[in-house]
């Protein structure tokens, strides 16, 4: 039996169709389409007309590869652009009308509650870790506390930060310094003194990051699910691409064009949580919030 999944972001839609076996669900197809649907939200506090049409597209599209594979169960979510959209129950009221499938908008708590269980159910070596899921618009950090799940989630997306922070092509000095201390500021003011003994990533930015470590022509999502990406290769990484212009940083083995002007926020965003936690390394997830929604769906897993 297959499933699926489509997760309507702040810079993309992604789909994941899985399959049911034994008591697992295996990842066969993923697919991304970057559609910025929350690009200028920052400013006008509405959805992008052209993401919400780009959106709409891709849902449509992703759509006919589910029922390609026949799936038994579609399940359509919207995450931190639609919640903080003027506009964003509106567009997921047209598009559920347009598709005929429910498209649910999910609270910052359940969103990271889904991503934690993509990433436990995915990795089993993952115990008592805290888990951060960086998307576009907001970053989500989630661990267990005294057998209880607790989450924070940051407006420290890769794509608000850029809008926020950065005019230059490539970014000033000043601006970084800028964007550092607002990163710092968020994760201190939150995290005290909280310890970390392993730390899991998943998200766009993530996947970005070790893609391009390996130096990946051809996506392989099966390479990069359990590597361990260091602070030092994460330091290199973000001051190469400080040094380029977006088009230049498009051009980099392993990074997808569409993602090269955000990368510089999103990887100083890594950069900051591994300094907050004072670790000098990171797990890289593919199973996240697809995944667990897919587990959420079929069982009654605890989250």
């Amino acid at each position: 039996m297959y499933l699926a999944a489509i997760d309507l972001g702040t810079n993309s839609v992604r789909l994941l169709v899985a399959e049911t076996q034994k008591d697992a669900l295996v990842p066969v197809r993923r697919e991304l389409i970057t559609t910025k649907l929350g690009s200028g939200l920052i400013t006008s506090g509405r959805l992008s007309v052209s993401g919400q049409e780009a959106t709409m597209q891709a849902v449509k599209e992703y759509l006919k590869i589910a029922r390609h594979y026949d799936a038994a169960k579609i399940v359509v979510f919207g995450t931190s652009a639609l919640r903080q959209a003027a506009d964003g129950h509106a567009f997921a009221r047209r598009l559920t009308a347009e598709i005929g499938l429910p498209v649910d908008i999910l609270s910052a708590k359940v969103e990271a509650s889904l991503s934690y269980l993509g990433v436990t159910q995915s990795l089993s070596t993952v115990k008592n870790a805290v888990v951060f899921d960086l998307g576009g618009g907001s970053c989500e950090l989630i661990y267990r506390e005294s057998n209880e799940l607790k989450t924070h989630s940051y407006n420290l997306g890769a794509l608000y930060l850029t809008e926020k922070f950065i005019k230059h092509d490539p970014p000033s000095a000043a601006e970084i310094e800028s964007l550092r201390k607002y990163i710092c500021q968020h994760f201190g003011n939150h995290l005290g003194n909280k310890k970390c003994g392993q730390l899991v990533g998943v998200g766009g930015t993530v996947t970005a990051l070790a893609a391009m470590e390996l130096e990946m022509m051809n996506y392989d999502a099966e390479k990069l699910h359990g590597l361990i990406l260091y602070k030092e290769v994460i330091q290199r990484q973000l001051a190469k691409m400080l040094q380029l212009t977006a088009d230049e940083r498009a051009k980099l083995p392993g990074l997808p064009p569409d993602r090269a002007l955000i990368m510089p926020a999103g990887a100083l965003v890594v950069a900051e949580l591994l300094a907050t936690f004072g670790v000098a390394q990171f797990l890289v997830s593919q199973g996240d919030i697809l995944l667990g929604s897919l587990y959420a769906a079929i069982s009654s897993a605890s989250i």
